[in-house]
């Protein structure tokens, strides 16, 4: 069955239309009121198609494109489509042990673009997002709309919240009320684990509200000192206490159903976490749609055909050259229509699928917007090297679009492991346009050079100091005769000895401070709602982290 979509441009573009052509047909030129009929046919040269003819053949043109316009579909009838869907509370943990700095810039700021790559890639999810510290804070309800939860978590401000203390069971709690009515309820804990060691209370929580806990563990074995108020946080004894990753909260997890991931700076951490939680899509939606196909291309190219003839007379015997016209009409609508089907693939997370919709779009128009969307699709696939083969592919004078190809450039490099190149296509970029994450990459970027060249410096002197050590055992008798006869003289010369190699100089505080003044500068922040839940009173010894 045919039916149009937009049936109201015929009463308001179509008659007017009509009252138009009426009137223009109708009224006489300047020879046709002086001369007969007949006189004008013997004086009038044959110059091919008529006035009137060319203005019925241009009405015609118009009322075809009225018709596009009305958006005419062929409907084959309702389909029922069953989509499996499952919901997700992302609950970020704000405490101070988040402002830690054992991973770049700290790892709150890691955090948070931990949780943007989950957003990105996952598919068929709805999504909400909780800050807890002390108490909980709701960001957003569970939705599907990427967009929107990627633009509050990004203008999230966390200095207006009560820094202290890591409690899980208010987070927990936010994330049974915001899935209220769900069979299934899935909470990642973006978290350092605080410094609990016991989470049975947790686990009973969450079996009670049916929750399978994941736990992104972001920080390191290793762990970093803590400022608070501009000094380093000390232990009862007075030492520099060290913030490590609590890997205790695996039991959280491991009893509940879920999974345990420590965060790297790769995305593996992210796809197994949303490989798991896929496991688990049980809630099936099923909703009705019209299974149509749109007409209104081929009416278009009707319309511009006759739009065609109304302007240019055509003689008979060239009449195959309208085919020069007629082809690329038609290509345009396949291009069209692998456009529409690589965006819609794109957006919905089916990135192979994209890859070779745009590969027929590039193959076609050949153009620096097609090499770049193809390019984009690569790169979302993780086939970075054919990426960046397509990205040099294209050339062009619009600065926009330069800076975005540079940029993605360097992205890839990054994701290759070849930082260096990654940094000078970031450079490239920022002299097109300032952009904060183009300098965040690029600060980021810069440290894994240092941390790369500086491992492979310390191989070699490793090397270097074994070598050594092998020629100080054969003279060991000679150096043990010459530091008696040293010692007899006095330390002044051993004093003065210094090692063979100083440790790596740590970042600057100025640098890491200019990165956290850029990361600040946000229109606007994102407005907070605390939980309305109860959680049972804290201990009086909880330590402020």
């Amino acid at each position: 069955m045919m039916r149009f979509l937009d049936i109201e441009f015929f009463p308001f573009m179509l008659l007017p239309s009509l009252i138009l052509l009426y009137l223009v047909i109708t009224n006489k030129g300047i020879l046709e009121r002086i001369f007969d009929p007949d006189v004008l046919k013997k004086i009038r040269l044959d110059q091919g198609m008529s006035k009137k003819m060319r203005l019925v053949t241009l009405f015609i043109a118009l009322f075809f494109m009225i018709v596009a316009l009305a958006r005419p579909v062929y409907q084959k009838g309702v389909v029922e489509v069953a989509t499996k869907r499952a919901y997700v509370v992302v609950a970020l943990d704000v405490s101070a042990s988040m402002k830690v700095s054992d991973l770049y810039p700290n790892r709150l700021e890691f955090a948070k673009k931990k949780i943007e790559e989950f957003i990105k890639k996952s598919e068929n999810l709805s999504i909400g997002i909780v800050a807890f510290a002390k108490d909980a804070f709701i960001v957003s309800p569970p939705t599907d709309d990427k967009e929107t939860l990627l633009y509050m978590l990004r203008r999230l401000d966390t200095s207006v919240l009560k820094m202290k203390g890591t409690n899980i069971k208010a987070a927990l709690l936010s994330a049974k009320l915001l899935l209220k009515g769900v069979k299934d309820k899935n909470i990642l804990l973006v978290t350092d684990g605080g410094d609990q060691k016991n989470f049975s209370s947790e686990i009973a929580i969450a079996k009670d509200g049916g929750f399978k806990v994941y736990v992104l563990g972001v920080g390191t074995q290793k762990g970093a000192p803590l400022k608070m108020d501009g000094e380093l946080v000390k232990d009862e004894k007075g030492n520099i206490r060290i913030f490590k990753l609590n890997e205790a909260i695996k039991k959280l997890a491991n009893a509940t159903g879920g999974k345990f991931v420590q965060a790297t700076l790769s995305n593996e951490d992210i796809l197994q976490l949303l490989k798991s939680i896929d496991r688990y899509h049980s809630a099936t939606k099923r909703k009705k749609i019209v299974d149509q196909r749109e007409l209104y291309p081929y009416v278009l190219i009707i319309a511009l055909l006759f739009l065609f003839l109304a302007f240019f007379d055509i003689p008979t015997k060239n009449l195959a050259f309208l085919w020069f016209v007629i082809l690329p009409l038609h290509a345009g609508v396949l291009d069209f229509k692998h456009i529409k089907n690589a965006s819609e693939a794109y957006k919905s997370g089916h990135y192979e699928r994209a890859v070779r919709e745009f590969e027929q779009v590039a193959k076609s128009k050949q153009n620096a917007q097609s090499y770049y969307d193809l390019a984009n699709a690569y790169y979302k696939a993780g086939e970075y090297e054919k990426a960046l083969h397509t990205y040099e592919k294209v050339e062009t004078e619009d600065r926009e679009l330069e800076f975005n190809k540079l940029y993605n450039m360097g992205n890839s490099y990054f994701k290759l492991g070849q930082f260096q190149k990654a940094i000078e296509m970031y450079e490239k970029a920022l002299k097109i346009k300032e952009d904060s994450d183009a300098k965040y990459n690029l600060e980021l970027a810069k440290k894994m050079l240092k941390k790369k060249s500086q491992k492979s410096k310390n191989d070699q002197q490793k090397q270097q100091s074994s070598k050594k050590k092998q020629q100080n055992s054969k003279k060991s008798e000679k150096s043990q005769n010459k530091s008696k006869e040293q010692s007899k003289k006095g330390g002044a010369k051993k004093s003065e000895q210094k090692p063979g190699h100083s440790k790596p100089a740590p970042i600057p505080d100025r640098e890491e401070k200019k990165w956290q003044r850029q990361i600040q500068e946000r229109s606007m922040p994102t407005l907070l709602y605390k939980a309305p839940i109860k959680t049972e009173k804290e201990e009086s010894n909880e330590n402020p982290w």
